[in-house]
């Protein structure tokens, strides 16, 4: 089947603005695991100065559209923020993402929401994560899992940072918890993004706003559909709460 022009249209724009933006380089590597439970792969950066006495917060980082966006373009564009402010990073390997046809169906929302929580436990048995600090971010299709994960698990998450990103209001009304109006969000997108994604994305905090929850918003000046995760990491920094106690695991 053909693309139409308008859709033809937005996956041009989508492959010319999912450039990773260059940073530093940093001083160890990330890696490509499988997550021993329900299978899904991931990349994960643990910073150099991670040490198992001390919390570390965690990063998720969900991917957009294939094969515009994908696990390892997130994981090399956080990784050094993940060094930078002592960040444990992932980003897995997702399936209602596509934000070029779809509108995040449920049933792929609820695998992602196992897969993903299924990595957080696992890693929890390996490395000391800070459970106060933990957030989840997506960029372009990746807002799907992003909002729906988020927003129904607020005892995990301690923020939600949408990034360019898709919403969809039908998959999302009624499937989260009243608690989840008390998590902090951010919604911010280019100021030449695509259309829809400021359409959609203006819906999402129109939407969140309706029902309670503190949104902050910001335009990129300049930026079409590019990442910007330096301002998702200034938010979730400011946003830091005093870290949970922690107990060993052995």
């Amino acid at each position: 089947m053909r693309l139409s022009s308008s859709r033809l249209l937005m996956s041009l724009v989508v492959l010319a603005g999912c450039a990773v933006p260059k940073t530093p380089q940093t001083p160890v590597s990330q890696l490509l695991e499988k997550d021993p439970v329900s299978g899904t792969a991931y990349y994960i950066y643990v910073p150099s100065t991670y040490r198992h006495s001390k919390p570390h917060p965690l990063i998720i980082s969900c991917h957009g559209t294939r094969p515009y966006d994908v696990p390892d373009h997130h994981i090399r564009e956080w990784k050094y923020y993940g060094e930078k402010y002592g960040c444990i990073v992932v980003a897995p390997s997702l399936i209602a993402t596509d934000g070029l046809i779809g509108d995040g169906p449920i049933v792929g929302m609820l695998a992602d929401e196992r897969y993903i929580l299924s990595i957080i436990s696992s890693l929890s048995y390996r490395y000391n994560i800070d459970r106060a600090n933990i957030m989840i971010t997506g960029f372009s299709g990746g807002g799907f899992p992003t909002y729906w994960v988020g927003l129904r698990n607020p005892d995990v998450f301690s923020v939600v940072v949408a990034r360019n990103c898709n919403f969809s209001q039908r998959n999302l009304d009624g499937w989260y918890p009243p608690e989840a109006v008390e998590t902090p969000v951010m919604v911010y997108y280019g100021a030449n993004d695509p259309g829809a994604i400021k359409l959609q994305s203006n819906a999402a905090v129109k939407y969140l706003r309706s029902k309670g929850f503190s949104v902050r918003t910001a335009v990129i000046p300049g930026a079409g559909h590019e990442r910007h995760p330096e301002v998702a990491m200034q938010f979730f920094h400011n946003h830091w709460r005093r870290p949970r106690p922690t107990f060993p695991n052995h």
